[in-house]
């Protein structure tokens, strides 16, 4: 792993008067998604890491219906993908109120996202013969407060290939880990941003395929797999805690949770690694203090 990189409280901005550093108050935020917004409101939320902005990267959102019965709508999570790589870079969403609710089980739908261009969007059966499964980003466990905000999960958008253990075991265990905190007391909202590495030097392989419109597709295959996890406790408070880990075998039977520890880091040393500014929308002051550390007794390991 990289060494951490501490973020500073104090940021270096020209300013007319004295032409040198400016304290950062307590609403600056010179990182932030602003500016997109008009756009994609949804930028702005709390687990929507800095978009990247260019030819091939694309941001969306899905929203879905709040429960089976009612015609209320929820964003359900977003992504950015990169058509160069016909893989998402990231996935965020929250566990709140409503997201966590069980109302429904795992659909098993399998379809295109047709949000995106068919020129860059893969159809359901892309990884066949790959050698991975389809697994998922926003796990479809993640998203049953509805019908509808699970079959969202189905989206090949959503979909990384991932070897069949890593997927059904390991990288399972800590995504129920997750699951269990939001469902924590002691935890208002959940703030999640997940995915594969596809960046140059943190790609495991590829594999050649079709896109939908039956053009030749290469996939990349992700070195390493992260989180970024931010909570917010009943008193408006906040911390942070990361993990990433090798796209390997580690055996088909779920380990226990406290296993996840050795994964664990900073949001800093996360962001060193991964290129990806996580919790960007926090104001600076509070998004440099909560991503610093990394306290291991904040959180539950079972």
């Amino acid at each position: 792993m990289l060494g951490i990189m501490m973020s500073s409280m104090i940021v270096s901005c020209s300013d007319d008067d004295k032409g040198g550093e400016k304290e950062l108050s307590d609403t600056d935020n010179y990182n932030s998604n602003k500016g997109l917004e008009s756009s994609n409101p949804d930028v702005m939320r709390l687990e929507v890491p800095k978009i990247r902005q260019g030819e091939g990267i694309y941001f969306r959102s899905h929203w879905a219906k709040s429960n089976n019965s009612s015609t209320t709508r929820v964003m359900n999570y977003c992504y950015e993908y990169d058509a160069s790589c016909y893989h998402t870079r990231w996935v965020a969403f929250r566990f709140d109120d409503i997201t966590k609710q069980s109302n429904t089980s795992r659909s098993d739908e399998w379809g295109e996202d047709l949000s995106l261009p068919s020129s860059v969007r893969l159809p359901y059966t892309s990884y066949s013969g790959s050698g991975y499964t389809r697994g998922h980003l926003c796990a479809s466990q993640d998203r049953v407060f509805s019908t509808e905000a699970n079959v969202q999960t189905f989206y090949m958008s959503n979909m990384s290939p991932q070897g069949y253990n890593f997927n059904s075991y390991y990288w399972a265990e800590l995504e129920q880990l997750i699951r269990n905190w939001s469902k924590s007391d002691k935890f208002k909202t959940l703030y999640v941003s997940k995915g594969g590495t596809i960046k140059e030097g943190q790609r495991l392989g590829s594999f050649t395929t079709t896109n939908s419109k039956g053009q030749s597709a290469t996939v990349i295959v992700p070195k390493y797999y992260f989180m970024a996890i931010l909570a917010e406790t009943p008193n408006n408070t906040y911390q942070s805690i990361g993990f990433i880990m090798d796209h390997k075998d580690y055996g088909n039977t779920y380990p226990q949770a406290s296993i996840m520890k050795k994964h664990a880091l900073s949001i800093d040393e996360l962001e060193e690694q991964t290129g990806i500014d996580f919790f960007c929308n926090l104001p600076d002051k509070l998004e440099n203090n909560v991503e610093r550390g990394c306290n291991l007794d904040a959180w539950a390991w079972i």
